[in-house]
């Protein structure tokens, strides 16, 4: 039997899957079975039902139900036994127990067996629908980990995770330009990533072989930012007990990656500047040029024109830097990324706590794909790693993903109609922009009647009078 492809809508409560879910029962009295069915029916399931357990196997495996709900005690095989069929073809797949036998032990016996739940007959429809809404958003929520354990394991080994065609087309960008030795200059919000691309870029790249140095230049102090970098050699200064071959002799042969390059002093910028040239520095207190081989690959969320503008970063050094420039989206931008990302985090942080987590329940993804990650990558690591920490087992839930504790962010995913009204609005602009606000070739571009666009431009508060070109209005 074909599942029904239409849509159903619950009143409250959490999410459930946009497919009508479809649901087997056995139970071998008729009477009970069909209002059972009428029960299930009723709340717009699709029901499959059987009062013979071995046919009812077969349905099992021809249509591949959502939930089972299943008598106890039958003759031939019981409720047990089925219990055990399902689990050995889908462990995921939930199943209800009822019994006219209803006891402790019987109870005790169907949950150490790992029924998802267990009713005893008589019981209301309320009971029944309760119990059939838990095990079915459960079930949502299996499936859309095993998609997304699915989805890692086939990325398995590649140094960025991704979905989104906005990190695709990056991806592919990378391949590239690894083989080169040319500058990289990475730009992009803080937390998106971009040590992870230069990581990626280095690995590769025909140097993986050789050091991949990270170093984040606004968080050197000012005082050793020349030794830390470049290196000193004994006795240079107070406290020089030995030579230091710094961060940058310490990448030769490999991939240097200076993260946050604005904030790299400006007389420091004229030694690296020399090193892109000349692929030569001298230590503090050396009295010798040294060589190093290396690829360099920087990076800012600062607007680097502006600072080469204003003069706070070197003009001479930038193009050095700025050979290829690459930009890194925001997490906002590369929403399909979000849940592979944080099961990422989360099946990381249940090993290393030990602990058995199954992944999110569906309310979890939802606040997830809801929240406008303002922090980007690094804020949703962050707050992935939180909510495995106070999660012991089982789903995480929707409570321990942390509020943003900011005001104004956009989700993700905005509402549907609010899209589709940001939209409409751009288009009205743009088309009245192009036509000099000239309702009558507006309306034919649009494929609309005067008066159909003249409400929507009242309803998105538009007058034609702006758009006009100023000849135009002077006339007027």
């Amino acid at each position: 039997m074909p599942k029904n492809l239409l849509t159903t809508t619950f009143s409250s409560g959490p999410k459930m899957p946009k497919l009508i879910p479809t649901i087997l029962t056995i139970d071998d009295d008729p009477d009970f079975l069909r209002l059972l069915g009428l029960w299930l029916e009723s709340e717009g399931y699709c029901v499959l039902a059987s009062s013979d357990p071995a046919q009812g196997m077969q349905i099992l495996h021809m249509e591949r139900p959502d939930l089972v709900i299943t008598d106890l005690r039958m003759p031939g095989m019981d409720g047990m036994a089925v219990l055990e069929a399902v689990q050995t073809l889908d462990p995921d797949l939930p199943v209800i127990l009822l019994t006219a036998h209803g006891s402790i032990p019987n109870a005790v016996a169907a949950m150490r067996a790992q029924a998802f739940g267990y009713l005893s007959k008589p019981f209301s429809n309320e009971e029944l629908q309760e119990l059939t809404k838990a095990a079915l958003v459960q079930r949502h929520a299996s499936q859309e980990t095993r998609k997304l354990r699915t989805a890692l394991r086939e990325q398995a080994g590649q140094s960025i995770l991704h979905r989104s065609p906005a990190m695709a087309a990056l991806v592919d960008e990378l391949a590239r330009i690894a083989s080169s030795k040319a500058s990289v200059f990475l730009s992009g919000e803080s937390g998106s990533g971009k040590e992870r691309v230069a990581h990626a870029i280095h690995d590769a790249s025909p140097r993986c072989d050789g050091p991949f140095i990270a170093v984040n230049c606004g968080a050197i102090p000012a005082e050793l930012a020349e030794s830390e970098l470049f290196g000193h050699v004994k006795g240079a200064f107070t406290g020089a007990t030995q030579d230091h071959a710094g961060l940058i002799r310490s990448a030769n042969g490999g991939t240097l990656f200076l993260d946050e390059i604005a904030d790299l002093p400006l007389i420091l910028q004229v030694k690296l500047l020399r090193v892109l040239q000349e692929g030569s520095l001298r230590p503090v207190g050396a009295k010798t040029e040294m060589t190093v081989d290396l690829r360099v690959i920087s990076a800012t969320h600062q607007d680097i024109h502006a600072l080469t503008a204003s003069g706070a970063f070197r003009e001479d050094l930038y193009y050095r830097l700025h050979v290829i420039p690459l930009r890194v989206p925001s997490l906002s931008e590369r929403a399909e990324d979000i849940l592979l990302l944080a099961q990422h985090f989360l099946d990381r942080e249940s090993q290393r706590l030990n602990r058995d987590i199954l992944g999110f329940s569906p309310e979890a993804l939802d606040k997830l794909m809801q929240r406008s990650w303002p922090g980007n990558v690094r804020e949703l690591e962050n707050v992935v790693t939180f909510a495995a920490a106070v999660t012991e087992k089982g789903w995480v839930a929707a409570d321990t993903i942390p509020d943003t504790g900011r005001q104004g962010g956009q989700s993700a995913f905005p509402p549907l109609q609010d899209a589709k009204a940001a939209f409409e609005r751009a288009y009205l602009e743009n088309l009245l922009r192009a036509t000099d606000g000239n309702i009558s070739r507006a309306a034919r571009i649009a494929g609309r009647h005067r008066t159909d666009l003249y409400k929507l431009m009242r309803k998105h508060s538009l007058a034609p009078q702006l758009f006009k070109g100023q000849e135009d209005r002077d006339e007027e």
